[in-house]
This record gives C-alpha cells, structure tokens and sequence, in this order.
C-alpha cells in the first residue's frame, strides 16, 4: 500500500504500524516506551503524529498504516502533546541525571528533539536508594520513568516475569521479586532489561560513557552452542562493553549473564603471558617462545623416532575456531603421522555424531532456532536450556506462553518442566525404553504419518514389530513414568504438527547414547516431522564450536565434514593437497588415550584449549595417564587442573583475540572478529599451531584464517560456498555446496542424506546402565550445568558471576534430607566407587527421592572424581548422568547466609 510522511510518498506492507515505515524512511518520531524488539505498547503517549481525517493526534507506535493515509509527523498538536508528556516526566527526573554526558539516555535526546528544556511543573520528587549489590545492574529508581520496558523486556524476551510494577499514581515505581533487590529475586541477570532501559535506571555497574566509545567489533560468543553474536565496544583498545547485536541471526538482540557480562576473564590477572617450562623440582619457570617450541617440537620428533607416530596424540578444542581445529588436526595427520586426534565432543555429542548420520545421513542439527517460533509442539528430553542454552531457552518460553505445547523428559524438574503440558520424569538412565514406548503408543494408536513413511523410511515394518514389545505398563516398571502420562506424551506429539525435538547430554550421556540419539529420531521419523519448517530434531550443542570441531576432522576417524580416513579417495584427495601421505586407521579416542598413557604405548600428548582433569570422568584415572606421559604440552589461557601434570604450558588467546569462525548448534558458520591483540608476551593460537608444524618439519607458510577457511571449503564440498567474505555479512548454515548457495536452514526437504536416500527407523532394546543403586550406594548422581558458570568455570569463575554462583551444591530431595537429617546448607559427603567429594547440600525438589544432582563447575569439588569409566560402547561418550553414589553428612552449614539462596539459582522452581 501507498500512503504519504511528511509529504514523503512511501510504500508499506498491510501489518506495519506509521512507526515501522517512519523509522525505515530515516523519519524521526521520538519514543520512550518503544522497543523494536518488543510488542507495540502506546503507553507513553510521545510517538504522537497528526493522521488526515483523524480526530485527533494518534499514536505512531501502535497505529497501523493504511493504503492513502497522509501522516504529518510535525502536527503542532501531536508535537504539544509529546512536549506536554515530556514536562510531566522531567518533573520527577533528577537534573543531574539529565545533565550528565556521555551515558544512553534516551529520554535527554528526546527532549532535546522536542526542544523540551526545562519541566514548567514542580513538585515533590521521589528520593529513593541506589542498590548497587548486583555485581552486574546497579538500580537507581530515582531515574525511573516506569515507561515499562524493562517490565515487558523481563516478561517477552527473557520470560522470567522477575519484574513488575508497584503502588498506584505517585507512588508506581519498578519492583523484583517481591520488592526486594535484584540479586535476590527470580531475575538471571540476562540484561534486557539494561539494554532497553532508556534512562539510566538500570545500567551496567561499570559506566560507560557512550561518546568515548572508539570502535565496535562484531563477534561471535564463545560460550554455549547457541552463537549469538555480540557488539563488543573498546576504548583505547580495552573492552568496555558487550552487547548481544541486534540483528543476530541466532539471538535476535538478546544474550545472558555469561555472554553479556562474564567476559572479564580475558584481563584476568593470572592470564597467562609467556611459555612456562618445568624445572627439575617440578617449579615453573618462564622460557621464551623459541626455547619452548623448540623443546616441545624436538621432544615429539624423539618420540616419533622412538616409538612412532602414534605415540604422540591431541586433543583439540571445541572453544577454539574452525581454522585452529582444522590446523591441529591437519599438524597432526601430515607433520607428526598419527591419527590420535580427539575433541571434547566425544564426552559429549559423539553419539549425536554416530545416530544422526546413522538414522538420517549428517552429523547436525535439522532445523533453525528460528523454528521453535514456528513449532507447535516442542518435545525437550535431556536438556535444561534455560541454564545450559539461555537464549534457547527464553526462546522456548516465549514459544509456549504463546500457545505452542511442551513435552519434558528428564530425571530432574527443570524450569521448563514447571511450563510442561506433560512432564515424564523418567529415572535416569532409561531414555531408551521410554522413546520406544512413546513409538509403541504412536503406531498402535494409529498416529503415524504413513505417507511420509511409505516415500521417505526404510525399515518401517521391523521397527513398528520391534516396539510392539514396549507398551506402556513395562516402560512404567523400567522408568517409573506413568503409563497414562506416556500415552498423553506420544499422543500429543503425534498430533501437534509441526513438531520439533531438542535435546542435550541427558541423552548422549548414557551408556546407550547412540541407541538413546537414534530412538528419539525414530520418533521425529514415524511422524513425518523432517524437512520442514517447525519440525525435525535439534542436538543442543554444549560448548561454542563443538559442532565445528568435529566438523572440522578433529576426530579420530574422520576428515573434514566426518569422511572417513578409511576412505582411499577421501584420503587422495587431502594427501594431493598436503603433499603428505596420510594414515589411513582410525585413531585413539580420548578414553583410548588414557588407555594407551597407562600402559605406555602413548608417551606425549598435545592438550589445546581443554581441562580433561576437570572435566573428564573417573579424573583419578586421567590423573594417573597424565603422569605416565613423557611430555604433555597444554595450551590454554590459564594454569588450569590439567596443567598441573604438564611439561610445557602455552598461553592460549582468547575469542576476542582471534579471527575465524564458530559454528553454533544449528550449523550456522559465524565469524569471529579480533577485537583485541592477545596480552603482550602471548601469541595468537593460529600462529602458534603454525609455528609447531615448521618446526616439525611440515612449514605451511604465513598464518592466515581466511586462507585456511578457503582451503576447507575446496576439500570440503559442503562447505565448497563458504568464505569470510560470505561471512562477513551474515551467517551461513551448512551445507553451502557453493558461492551462490545462501546455506541450508532445513535439512532433508527433499531426501536424507543416507545412501538409500531414506530415514532409517533403528529398532534397538534398552539395557540398563553400568550402574545402579545398591545398598551401599542407593543414590543415583545426575552431572550438568547451572546458569552462572560454563563447563570447567575456568572462566567464570575468574568473573562477577563467581559472586553470583559462589560454590557449588548437592541438589536432594526433601524426603531424603528428612531421612538423612541433612538441612539446607549442611556438609555432605558423597561418595562412589571411586572416591569422595565433600559440598553443600541444597534441599529441593527439582530432584526426585533417590537422585542426587551436582554440577561440574568448581575444582574444589571435584565431580569427576565420582563418575565412572562406562560408556557408550560405540564411540565411548562416558554416562556421566548415572553414577551411584552414597549421601551423607558430615558437618552443618557453615555459619553466615546461605550463598545459593537466590532465586535464579536451585531453589528458583520449588
């Protein structure tokens, strides 16, 4: 349609406001209560404009254009009823706060637009005091004009509902929680309400002065596998702020308390700066880089010459870029000869890997983050999004309170299963016995998608016989999750299409991850969920590039985009370019490794960006294979747990000190940008995985990221179209077969990528997990995640979040704290078959009576100790989610306030 602006011809679509079209023609129309990435509100009433044939001056943000409309944004009347609106808000806005430079503040600029100085109205103002105990937000009320975003922002981007209003007339103003402080409310410190706040109400506590701002670089956060893309602003070179960039494709303008805020770790002060060399009595000493990478490339070529290229092994790094992943297992494969390269995904999403390619051809994500505003039914098994995956999560949230249904599977109630139209707490280490309960009820209900599996399934009668066996009365004996509520569960998925799965470690880290990966897609499969919008199943990648690194062919057994070293043409054709002959054998997984140290076959190992004596399960035993190497070289930022072990220490760099790319979960390929030089003394980790491979004796010339990324796509052809000038603009999904292809956001439109071109329906029996309660270990132990921290915590805990999170503690039930006269707070000891590990316990009900949870977070507590060797047999992901364990305790709570007490933490949902 076609209507006029100030005399402007312009052309609109049907659903947009005059606000939209003003804002796209470079057209000024102040605002204080709009934000474009919420819904339209018309409470402040300064977006007026006159409309021809109105009554009146008409709101610009809510008011829908239409085809002839004639729009005068300078009406004097409208423009008399901002300026009106204006006066009555500067009467209860402090003058210092309006005269102060340099910070946003939209409501100076508006009043500067409408040549509003001075407030003709005088009156009482409120006096009220500034809470600075966030160490994030600082809330100073007394510049509050409760125009509500931050409200709205709270309720529809983040939906925590932790803000709301107040009093009535005068005495309106913003509250958390329960009027009490930020800190200790619901909030998550995600920072919508910062970023939308127009005044200075809510600010960052670290003031930035907006005009001293010199540059923004646009990068990728390093953090979980969700990719948002972030603005980080530098002064001088110094980083003084992050915020989520308002057009990122996988967030949309929004982050979380570790993307936005926990970013001070990259000026930590025990940064390392320079190559550390043991001394003979085991001390550190500092060694110039020439002195280190000369012992490091001569130590390995001795072992190479003594006892063979696979005596030497790495361990790459699903934090680093696509290139440095590339690049090590390139180092690896053509200057050392060995195929002993792994990342963490094996204790992560290898079975992701193994099922998706097995059940429907490639090893990623089918759908887009996009899509769960477009499902109608989200089944989420195995995950807690709204700690693990934030952005994700919020998303989810925001889906469901507009209506869309949500099935949760999982051992403990998460967040999301108290918004859950049916929720099955199954016991842990049962997925597989419940997915094929849920297909038992899909086919005898009659709720397949028979079309779809006539044209695009294999193996559909088998599979449809095999889960006869799993009605729901035996999937109640093994898992404990009702019959009645199995039924609900399949019934609603079936019929509530488009519907799409999401799922996490809860699934791939069991002894039957690969069967629990496969069984799940059988059920996306039987109802015709694939290949379309809203639909399909989507692995909630753990750490940034997790994805990438293996895409990469930092695996054992795979080159580039996981074709296989057994394959003599796929080899060819890396040996014609490396000008190497390769390996062809698969090599040692990361468990095989600590096989292999233990009984000396492997005597030197490479360890870039990972803490595997942290993270890694049953650490007594990778403590004992690290201190058998005869080198062990870790590359990372700080002097972390795995260091403790090592000969030689590198500094690493962290993501703002580098350039290459991160693909996120949803097989989007992002750049990452250099903001800043690494600290001086350091080395950017490209340059330094070049600099080993020339001292090995295999030179590769100049480091340069665009390059290698142009050298993976001409070896890659799903990446044949992929390139940082592609890149510079947006993100692109794989597969990207060439320049002109504008990437893949849905997976399987037309076929799977399996030789037969079909979807493979895998019939496979649940068999117990390697362990189970006993009398002398009657808990059931669940590892993962909580908000404030990320994996190892190596680096949030060198942040603010540390004041947010500042210890970890045991989750258990009421009932068994009753039994075990356990309290809030209280020392436990908790203790497997391996070891013991002493914490706090935090009594709740997000757990079920005879489970315990404990995150992996904080190296004084040792998790890892506790968990076990079982694992996947196929690609030996260890079953980190089901650990018998003893409970019992020791000592009560330390004196002073329980610091796990917020309410963004455990206790949030009880």
């Amino acid at each position: 349609m076609r209507l006029s602006i100030d005399g402007r011809e312009v052309v609109a679509s049907d659903r947009a406001t005059i606000l939209d079209v003003a804002r796209r023609e470079h057209i000024t129309i102040p605002t204080l209560c709009y934000d474009p990435h919420l819904a339209p509100f018309g409470a402040c009433r300064v977006c007026m404009v006159g409309v021809a044939g109105a009554k009146g001056p008409v709101p610009a943000c809510t008011t829908l254009v239409r085809d002839g409309m004639v729009v005068d944004t300078r009406d004097e009347r409208a423009l008399r009823v901002a300026r009106g609106v204006v006066e009555l808000v500067l009467s209860d806005y402090p003058e210092a706060a309006l005269a102060r430079e340099g910070d946003r503040n939209e409501l100076r600029e508006v009043a500067k637009h409408l040549g509003v100085k001075v407030s003709r109205y005088v009156g009482e103002r409120h006096s009220y005091e500034r809470d600075d105990r966030h160490p994030y937000i600082k809330v100073d009320l007394n510049e509050c004009i409760v125009c509500g975003r931050c409200v709205r922002a709270c309720d529809e981007i983040q939906g925590t509902f932790a803000l709301a209003y107040a009093g009535r007339g005068w005495e309106t103003r913003i509250v958390a929680g329960i009027d009490g402080a930020f800190a200790d409310s619901a909030c998550v410190s995600c920072g919508a309400c910062v970023q939308t706040c127009p005044t200075g109400a809510l600010d960052e506590a670290a003031f930035r002065r907006v005009e001293t701002i010199d540059r923004t670089v646009t990068t990728t956060c390093a953090y979980c596998g969700v990719g948002c893309s972030l603005d980080v602003h530098l002064r001088d070179n110094v980083v003084v702020a992050i915020d989520p960039s308002p057009e990122g494709p996988a967030n949309l303008g929004h982050s979380c308390v570790k993307g936005r805020f926990a970013h001070q770790y990259a000026r930590a002060a025990d940064r390392l700066h320079s190559p550390l060399m043991r001394r003979s009595d085991g001390s550190w000493r500092e060694a110039s880089w020439d002195e280190a990478m000369g012992f490091v490339a001569s130590k390995l070529t001795e072992t190479i010459k003594q006892h063979g290229p696979d005596a030497v092994a790495a361990i790459s790094s699903s934090r680093c870029t696509n290139e440095e992943n590339y690049i090590l297992q390139k180092v690896f494969r053509a200057a050392v000869g060995t195929n002993n390269i792994d990342n963490c995904s094996r204790v992560c999403h290898s079975p992701t890997s193994l099922g998706l390619i097995r059940s429907l051809g490639e090893s990623g994500g089918t759908n887009s983050f996009e899509d769960i505003d477009l499902t109608r039914c989200l089944l989420l098994t195995g995950a807690n999004p709204t700690e693990g995956h934030p952005v994700v999560g919020a998303r989810m949230k925001e889906a469901v309170l507009r209506g869309a249904k949500l099935i949760v599977i999982d051992p403990r109630r998460i967040e999301l299963a108290t918004l859950a139209d049916v929720f099955l707490q199954l016991r842990p280490g049962t997925n597989v016995a419940v997915y094929n309960g849920l297909a038992h009820v899909i086919v005898r209900d009659g709720l397949c998608d028979e079309a779809f599996l006539s044209e695009r399934a294999e193996f559909v009668e088998a599979f449809k016989a095999h889960v006869a066996g799993y009605d729901p009365a035996r999937v109640e004996a093994i898992s404990g999750v009702p019959a009645k509520e199995l039924e609900r569960a399949a019934r609603l998925y079936a019929s509530t299409g488009p519907a799409s799965i999401f799922y996490g470690l809860g699934v791939t880290e069991q002894s039957q991850g690969v069967s629990g990966v496969r069984t799940l897609t059988n059920l996306a499969i039987l109802t015709g969920n694939f290949g379309k919008r809203g639909a399909g199943s989507n692995p909630l990648r753990g750490q940034n590039n997790v994805q990438g690194s293996s895409d990469m062919g930092a695996l054992p057994n795979y080159l580039t985009m996981y074709r296989s070293t057994t394959n003599d043409a796929v080899r060819g054709t890396f040996e014609a370019r490396w000008g190497r002959k390769l390996p062809r054998d698969p090599g040692l997984m990361i468990p095989e490794m600590f096989d292999a140290a233990i009984a000396r076959k492997l005597r030197a190992m490479y360890v870039f960006g990972e803490d595997i004596a942290q993270t890694d399960p049953d650490v007594g035993r990778v403590e004992q294979a690290l201190r058998s190497l005869d080198l062990l070289v870790v590359h990372d930022l700080f002097e972390n747990v795995t260091a403790r072990f090592a000969h030689v220490l590198l500094p690493g760099s962290s993501f703002l000190e580098k350039t290459g790319t991160f693909t996120n979960a949803e097989r989007r390929i992002q750049m990452v940008r250099e903001a800043v030089a690494p600290p001086a003394g350091a080395k950017a980790d490209l340059e330094i995985l070049y600099d080993l491979s020339a001292r090995l004796g295999y030179p590769m010339g100049e480091a340069n990221a665009s390059a290698v990324m142009d050298e993976i796509a001409s070896l890659t052809p799903e990446l044949r179209g992929v390139s940082h000038d592609r890149l510079a603009k947006r993100g692109l999904q794989w597969p990207v077969p060439d320049v002109s292809h504008p990437g893949t956001p849905v997976l399987y439109e037309q076929r799977f990528a399996t030789p037969s071109g079909r979807a493979g329906l895998f019939a496979v029996d649940w068999t117990p997990p390697g362990e189970v309660a006993s009398e002398r270990f009657p808990f059931i132990l669940i590892t993962g995640r909580q908000l404030a921290h990320y994996n190892s915590g190596t680096q949030t805990r060198r942040t603010g979040n540390l004041e947010l999170h500042p210890e970890d503690q045991v989750e258990i039930h009421p009932d068994d704290a009753s039994r075990l006269g356990i309290g809030a707070g209280d020392v436990v000891e908790i203790e497997s078959e391996r070891g013991s590990v002493r914490t706090g316990a935090c009594v709740t009900t997000r757990v079920a009576p005879g489970n315990v949870f404990l995150s992996f977070h904080f190296p004084e507590v040792k998790t890892n100790v506790l968990t076990s060797e079982h694992s996947d047999p196929t690609v030996r992901c260890p079953e980190y989610k089901v650990t018998a364990v003893d409970v019992r305790r020791v000592g009560p709570a330390p004196a002073g306030p329980n610091p796990i007490a917020r309410g963004f933490r455990q206790n949030a949902f009880d």
